[in-house]
């Protein structure tokens, strides 16, 4: 609920409007009648109204939010159209290709689900839309890959909006707020992943929306804190790397209470042991056996140094490859805003410094990992813009803008669109074929998209195993083999499979030739054909 100070005033007068966390959200025309005393409204920032105070503030507060919440939203919505391309595995094998495997009954699990190092809470959120989709019989190839993109998106706009509220509230300006939120937005890498269906992105809008609870001044300790806590600690569950900047914010927060030893009792562990324990549970009945995700995944990536599996990188690669490439320009005026007398608490930048850090020290690294700390960082752009003349902050922001305009287009229309063209050549070739169409992908792991994408369009699809060999027996993975020789690896696993048994006939025009059945006749030209070597028109069955 807003307050106005200074209601008092016998005379017009112009108030700030605040809520309740301090957050400035404009300035009102007092009126007090003379005759009654009654305090009235007579304008919110050119709105005129001669409603009840309260009411008013509450209705402007809503249009205002609601206006701005569609705006992110489709915003959001041209991010699904613009994004084509494949990024990495996890997209969906970790998210869609569970939920599709739990709705639809097909579905690839990969080896982190037999170890259980996976929540499941985050696919059965892409179930539950699912199951919703089915319900109303709209569940087509072209709708099924594309509604947890949308879904996503959603979600995302929760944590847009979110941000906007903290950049209201933690800039010392309204102008700086603008120019923060105007960095976060531009940001081609947040663009890149919102509509992705990685819990990196779900990870980042539950910290964003449980940051709007977070207590950043003291004099906010006594407000209601627990929202933020119980946000965070679902974050940590789908992600357990958002633990890192919990720490931080968390360990802040009990330093400057003046009671910390009742904000752990009575507020921290109320909010987080209840988040643990339905975890717990549901991972239980997931995998069949008591087990927490949690503790497998931190004891699988991090004590045991099993993420080494995916690649190693050098420790200094965050620094040299991992922050550059995701924020680009931004750089500049985030950093240059680090020391603006404008800039606000360094809590932010402690957070992500030690996320960041403690990333540096495993051996796998990716981009996709930095993706809750951008906006950490985003905050530090505005003061920069609103200390800078117009002319240089005219023409940062435009380089900005064009920058981050240019890499998305192209990361998301042009970049690894491979596998998405693969697929769609797939369901081209499915559709001009009659009964169960099996599909045998013989390339690197995970590079093609799985059942949620095909859906119903393909019965059955052959991958190279790759899974890592986690009990220490010798051995090379599957994919391994085939790559080391294609040839004798085809020969090993398809030989009789598509042998040709024939007879050998003379031919009068070309000699010696071996004669085919109808059946395989008819599969070599299909073959030629959907492979482009010859049309379908020049290819003739026939006999001699």
């Amino acid at each position: 609920m807003a307050s106005i100070t200074n209601l008092n005033k016998p005379k017009d007068a112009f108030e700030q409007l605040e809520d309740e966390h301090g957050a400035r959200q404009g300035f009102c025309h007092i009126r007090i009648q003379q005759r009654t005393g009654r305090k009235t409204i007579t304008t919110v920032q050119g709105v005129g109204t001669e409603y009840d105070l309260k009411r008013i503030v509450r209705f402007l507060k809503k249009m205002r939010c609601y206006q701005l919440w569609l705006l992110l939203f489709a915003f959001r919505l041209l991010g699904v159209l613009v994004i084509q391309s494949w990024f990495v595995p996890d997209e969906v094998y970790q998210s869609s290709e569970v939920a599709h495997r739990a709705v639809f009954g097909t579905g690839h699990l990969t080896w982190e689900w037999t170890h259980a190092l996976r929540s499941p809470l985050h696919p059965a959120l892409i179930a539950v839309v699912y199951k919703c989709i089915q319900w109303l019989g709209l569940d087509s190839q072209v709708v099924i890959p594309n509604v947890p993109r949308i879904f996503h998106a959603f979600l995302f706009t929760f944590g847009d909006i979110s941000y906007y509220m903290l950049c209201r509230r933690l800039l010392p300006t309204n102008d700086a707020a603008f120019y923060s939120m105007i960095t976060y937005l531009s940001s081609w890498f947040i663009f890149y992943c919102a509509p992705r269906t990685l819990s990196n992105s779900l990870e980042t809008v539950l910290t964003l929306i449980a940051l709007v609870w977070y207590p950043f001044v003291r004099r906010h300790m006594s407000s209601r804190v627990w929202p933020y806590i119980l946000i965070g600690t679902l974050a940590i569950v789908i992600r357990p790397t958002a633990a890192l900047i919990w720490i931080i914010f968390g360990v802040s927060h009990l330093i400057r209470h003046p009671k910390p030893v009742n904000l752990l009792f009575f507020t921290v562990l109320p909010a987080t042991l209840p988040v643990l324990f339905v975890s717990t549970l549901v991972d239980s009945l997931c995998y069949a056996r008591p087990t927490s995700t949690l503790w497998n995944f931190l004891s699988f990536n991090v004590l045991q140094g099993g993420s080494a599996h995916f690649g190693v990188h050098p420790w200094y690669w965050y620094l040299t490859e991992g922050l550059t490439s995701v924020l680009t320009i931004q750089l500049v005026p985030i950093v240059l805003g680090l020391v603006s007398p404008l800039r606000p608490t360094l809590l932010p930048l402690m957070a992500a410094t030690f996320y960041v850090a403690f990333h540096s020290f495993l051996p796998h690294k990716e981009q996709r990992f930095l993706l809750p700390i951008i906006p950490l960082l985003c905050f530090y752009s505005g003061p920069f813009f609103v200390t800078k003349r117009w002319y240089l902050r005219r023409t940062l922001l435009y380089v900005m803008l064009l920058a981050n305009t240019a890499i998305a287009l192209y990361c998301g229309l042009r970049h690894q669109v491979g596998p998405y063209n693969a697929a769609d050549s797939v369901l081209s070739m499915a559709a001009k074929r009659s009964g169960n169409v099996s599909v045998a992908a013989l390339m690197p792991c995970y590079s093609i998209p799985g059942h949620s994408y095909f859906h119903n369009s393909v019965g059955k699809i052959r991958t190279l195993d790759c899974s890592p060999n986690l009990e220490g027996t010798s051995g090379t993975d599957e994919a391994n083999q085939f790559h080391s020789d294609p040839l004798m690896w085809l020969d090993k696993h398809w030989n009789e499979k598509y042998s040709c048994n024939g007879t050998i006939v003379e031919h009068p025009e070309y000699g010696e030739v071996m004669q085919l059945s109808g059946d395989q006749r008819q599969q070599i030209k299909d073959f030629l054909v959907n492979v482009g070597i010859v049309k379908e028109e020049n290819c003739k069955v026939h006999g001699f």
